[in-house]
C-alpha cells in the first residue's frame, strides 16, 4: 500500500540524536520491553489552536508491533489497562464550560491560559521489572509532553526538566536493561543533559508531535525500512540557562512576582504607553541578533545537539567543488557520495560566513540547503545550491538600508551547523546599498538609554533610535480612488460591517449558546450582513452582502489539522529539509480544506523559537528565519497552486511569547511588549513573513496579540502599512487574530493602521469602529481602502 505523505514526510524527520555500538536498526523480530505512557497514549498534537483529533486508532506500540517487534507481554497487558480513557472539557475554576454561554472571548483563552501539568508516569512493580528483563536486554521508553500551548507557556520543574516519576522509571529501566532506546514524543526541547549519565541509553530519536501516521514512520525507522535523515531545525542546549534568552522569558503565571515588566529593565510604563493596569508585561529580545546557533557558534559555548545535527545509518562523504557567480546570484555546487552500507539521504547545508565587515555579523546563517536523493551505497550526487547576492547584505539601522558591505563572504558547507567547510569566497571592495528603506519598528526614544543588546565585539551594545523622514504612501492618489470607486454607494455602516467577521464578536461562537447579536442592522431593522457560507461557522466567516455580490469566506484552523485527521507538526517537519515534501505536504492540506469547505487555513504558523518554554514551538518550524520561512513558501505553494485555497500565515510578528501575550482583564495586565531592535526586527522576525510574500504570493496575513515596541501588532502601522506593504508590496487582507478588544488594539485604531479585518469581531468592533470614524481616528479612506481588499480576494473564490 502506498504511503501517505503524512507518513512519509515524519519518515524524513525524524532525528536520530544517538546510536552507540548500532543499536538501531533493531534486528528483525527483536524482544524489547515498552515503557513509558506516551507508547500507547501517544501524543498526535499539541494544544490550542494547534490542537487535531487523531481519526486512526493507532499508537508507538501497535505500530512496532505490526512491524514485528516483539513487546514484552506483561507490561503491554499493564500499560494497556492503564490507559487513559476521559472525555475531554473546558473546565475554568472547576466549572465545566462546554457548550455554556459564559464561553466568551476572554474567558476561553482564559481556559488556554490555565498550565495543565504533564501527567505521573506509572509505577512498573519489581516483578513486571523481572519478567521483563527475562524476556529482552533491550527497552524502548517513550518519553511524551504535551504541556503548554496557546496562551500558556511550559514550565521548567516537571516539564523542560523530568517528573520525578520519570526519573524514577529510567533510572530503574537503566539499572536493569543493557541496551536503551529513548524515543521524544515531545512538543518542546527537554532537558537531555541526563542521558549521559546512563551508559545503558545507546539510542535517542526525536520524534516530535508526529500526527496519527508519525507511529508507522517511527516504527520503520527502528526496524531499518526506513533510514533516518532528519535533521533539527532548533538547537538543544546542555542547560535551559545555556540558551542567551533564559533570563528575558516570562513563563510563570501562577506567580505574579515572575512576570518581567518595564519596571525590571528600569524604563517607564506609563512612557511606553502602558497606563492603568496592574501589570505591564515586557519581553526583552536583549539577545539581538544572536538567536540560537547564531549565539551558540558565533560564542563558542558547547551545547548537546547543534542545529542541523541528525545522525544516519550510513555515512557520508562530503566534497565542494565550485561556487560559480551569475550576476546577482552564486552557485554553490558540492559532491555527495554514500561510503556506508545503508541506501540513505544526506541534507547538505549552506552557511555564510562575513568577515571584516563593517557591521557585526553571527559567525555563521543559514543560507540555503538541499536533500539528495536516497543514495545506494557508493552513489554519488552533484547537490547545486543557489544564493541570491541580495541574501549577503545586513540591514544598517543608522542608513535604513540592507548594505553589501565591503568584506570578505564565506561560503560554508557541512551537514551540521558546526561541522562546516569552506566550499569558497567572494570579496566586495565597497559598500553597495541593495535596499534603501526607512525606520520602522525603533526602539522608543525613551528606552534607549537604559537598554543594552548583546554584542559580540563589546559584550553589549547601547539601543538606537533615528528619526527618518517618510513618505506616508506609496501609492497614488488615483490608483487608490479607482480601487474604491466600487464602494462609493456603500453607507459608513456597511463599510464598518465589512471590516470585521461576522458573528457575535467570540472566536469560538460555534461552542456557545449565546444569542448576542452577529451583526448591526439599518434604520428598518435588517440585519447589514449576514453569513451565506454553506458550512462556515459564525465567528470564523466574514461578512457577505449578497444583494451587492459580496459572499462570505471560511476561515479556520489549525497547523496540525482541519478536520480530516492528526497531522505532523511543523516543529518536526522542519526536520525533514525536504523541499518537495513540504509541497506535498501543502497539497494534501489544500485538498483537506477543499474537503471540509474552508477557504482560509490559519497557517503556517512562523514565529521563532526563541526560548524553549514557548508553549507553541510546536506549532513554529525553527529557531532559524530562513529554515522557517523556506518551509512555510513550499508548504503555501503546495496549497495555493493547485487548490481554490488561501493561506494566512500568522503572527505577524514577533509572538514568540504566549504568556499575557495579550494581556488579562480579569488581572488587568497589559498585553506583552516585545522590545527588540529594528535590525534583529527585520533580519529574523519578520524574514519569514517576506518570504512569504515575495514568493509565495499570500492573500492574507494574521497580526499578533503582542504589542511590538510599544505599539499592539495590530494598530501599528509601521507594520501592517510601511514594511508589509510600502516595502513588500503585498496586496492581500491583514485580519487580527481571533480575540476580544478589550485589551489588545481597538478596530477603528486597527483600521486606520492598515489592519483590515478585525476577527471575530461582530458588532462590538464595529461598534468601535464607528465610534472612531465619529472621532476622525479612521476615514472613510481608511474603510474603503480595507474593504477594497477584502473584495479583490473574494474575486479568488467566485
Amino acid at each position: 500500500m502506498e504511503k501517505n505523505i503524512f507518513q512519509k514526510i515524519v519518515e524524513e524527520s525524524i532525528v536520530l540524536l544517538k546510536n552507540e555500538e548500532h543499536t538501531l536498526p533493531l534486528e528483525e523480530q527483536k524482544k524489547v520491553a515498552f515503557f513509558g505512557r506516551a507508547q500507547i497514549e501517544t501524543l498526535f498534537s499539541g494544544n490550542g489552536s494547534g490542537a487535531s483529533k487523531a481519526l486512526a486508532q493507532k499508537n508507538i506500540l501497535s505500530e512496532c508491533e505490526s512491524r514485528g517487534i516483539q513487546a514484552e507481554p506483561s507490561l503491554k497487558q499493564f500499560y494497556n489497562s492503564q490507559q487513559k480513557n476521559e472525555p475531554e472539557k473546558f473546565v475554568v475554576d472547576g466549572v465545566d464550560i462546554t457548550g455554556n454561554e459564559n464561553l466568551t472571548c476572554g474567558l476561553m483563552y482564559e481556559v488556554f491560559g490555565r498550565y495543565q501539568p504533564m501527567w505521573e508516569e506509572h509505577e512498573i512493580s519489581e516483578e513486571m521489572m523481572k519478567n521483563a528483563r527475562e524476556y529482552t536486554d533491550t527497552a524502548i521508553f517513550v518519553l511524551g509532553r504535551n504541556s503548554g500551548g496557546e496562551e500558556c507557556d511550559r514550565h521548567i520543574e516537571n516539564d523542560y526538566y523530568l517528573t520525578e516519576s520519570e526519573k524514577n522509571l529510567m533510572g530503574r529501566i537503566c539499572q536493569i536493561f543493557e541496551n536503551v532506546i529513548l524515543i521524544l514524543n515531545i512538543n518542546g526541547v527537554v532537558d537531555l543533559k541526563w542521558i549521559d549519565t546512563y551508559s545503558a541509553i545507546k539510542a535517542v530519536l526525536f520524534l516530535g508531535i508526529p500526527g496519527e501516521e508519525g507511529c508507522g514512520a517511527l516504527a520503520d525507522i527502528l526496524t531499518g525500512r526506513i533510514n533516518p535523515s532528519g535533521k533539527l531545525g532548533f538547537t538543544i542546549a546542555e542547560s535551559l540557562w545555556d540558551y542567551p534568552t533564559a533570563n528575558n522569558f516570562t513563563w510563570n503565571k501562577e506567580n505574579p512576582e515572575d512576570i518581567l515588566t518595564y519596571e525590571n529593565y528600569g524604563l517607564s510604563a506609563a512612557k511606553n504607553g502602558s497606563i492603568g493596569y496592574d501589570k505591564s508585561p515586557v519581553t526583552l529580545y536583549q539577545e539581538d541578533i544572536y538567536l540560537g546557533y547564531r549565539y551558540f557558534d558565533t560564542f563558542q559555548k558547547k551545547v548537546l545537539f547543534p542545529f542541523g545535527s541528525g545522525l544516519s545509518y550510513t555515512s557520508f562523504d562530503i566534497v565542494p567543488k565550485e561556487v560559480i557567480q551569475q550576476d546577482e546570484e552564486y552557485e554553490i555546487v558540492t559532491e555527495v557520495t554514500n561510503t556506508g552500507n545503508y541506501a540513505g539521504k544526506e541534507t547538505i547545508q549552506l552557511y555564510l560566513s562575513c568577515q571584516n565587515t563593517a557591521t557585526e555579523r553571527p559567525q555563521k546563517e543559514l543560507k540555503g540547503f538541499e536533500k539528495t536523493k536516497l543514495l545506494a551505497p557508493g552513489e554519488s550526487e552533484e547537490i547545486h545550491i543557489y544564493i541570491e547576492r541580495k541574501e549577503l547584505a545586513v540591514y544598517v539601522e543608522a542608513k535604513a538600508s540592507y548594505i553589501l558591505e565591503k568584506g570578505t563572504y564565506c561560503f560554508l558547507i557541512g551537514n551540521t551547523s558546526n561541522k562546516v567547510e569552506t566550499a569558497g569566497e567572494i570579496h566586495v571592495d565597497e559598500d553597495l546599498i541593495i535596499k534603501k528603506c526607512t525606520n520602522c519598528l525603533q526602539i522608543q526614544e525613551c528606552n534607549v538609554e537604559q537598554l543594552r543588546f548583546l554584542s559580540a565585539k563589546s559584550g553589549e551594545k547601547k539601543a538606537e533610535h533615528y528619526d527618518n523622514s517618510r513618505s506616508e504612501s506609496c501609492r497614488s492618489e488615483a490608483a487608490l480612488k479607482n480601487e474604491t470607486a466600487e464602494l462609493k454607494d456603500f453607507s459608513i455602516r456597511q463599510l464598518a460591517a465589512l471590516c470585521v467577521g461576522y458573528g457575535p464578536g467570540i472566536p469560538f461562537a460555534a461552542f456557545s449558546d449565546t444569542k448576542n447579536p452577529e451583526t448591526i442592522f439599518d434604520e428598518q431593522g435588517n440585519p447589514l450582513t449576514v453569513n451565506d457560507h454553506s458550512i462556515g461557522t459564525n465567528g470564523y466567516v466574514s461578512p457577505a452582502i449578497p444583494e451587492k455580490g459580496i459572499h462570505s469566506i471560511f476561515y479556520k484552523d489549525g497547523p496540525a489539522g482541519v478536520g480530516t485527521g492528526a497531522w505532523p507538526t511543523e516543529m518536526l517537519i522542519s526536520c525533514s529539509f525536504n523541499k518537495e515534501l513540504w509541497k506535498e505536504f501543502g497539497n494534501a492540506v489544500g485538498g483537506a480544506c477543499e474537503k471540509q469547505g474552508v477557504n482560509v487555513w490559519l497557517a503556517p504558523a512562523v514565529n521563532l523559537h526563541r526560548h524553549p518554554l514557548c508553549g507553541r514551538n510546536f506549532e513554529y518550524f525553527s529557531e532559524d528565519p530562513y529554515l522557517t520561512g523556506m518551509c512555510a513558501v513550499q508548504i503555501t505553494k503546495g496549497v495555493q497552486e493547485t487548490h481554490n485555497v488561501c493561506v494566512c500565515p500568522k503572527h505577524f510578528a514577533v509572538n514568540e511569547q504566549e504568556t499575557y501575550r495579550r494581556g488579562s482583564a480579569k488581572k488587568n495586565y497589559d498585553a506583552a511588549d516585545s522590545i527588540l531592535t529594528e535590525r534583529a526586527a527585520r533580519e529574523l522576525y519578520l524574514k519569514p513573513f517576506e518570504m512569504l510574500v515575495q514568493e509565495a504570493g499570500i492573500s492574507f496575513i494574521m497580526t499578533s496579540f503582542n504589542k511590538i515596541n510599544g505599539i499592539f501588532a495590530g494598530g501599528n502601522k509601521d507594520l501592517c502599512t510601511h514594511i508589509l506593504r510600502e516595502e513588500w508590496n503585498f496586496e492581500g487582507v491583514v485580519v487580527t487574530d481571533w480575540g476580544d478588544m478589550d485589551i489588545v488594539v481597538d478596530g477603528g485604531d486597527a483600521v486606520a493602521a492598515g489592519n483590515d479585518i478585525v476577527m471575530p469581531g461582530g458588532p462590538p468592533v464595529i461598534g468601535q469602529i464607528l465610534e472612531a470614524y465619529e472621532e476622525g481616528r479612521v476615514t472613510r479612506t481608511n474603510l474603503e481602502r480595507s474593504v477594497s481588499r477584502l473584495l479583490h480576494v473574494l474575486k479568488k473564490f467566485s
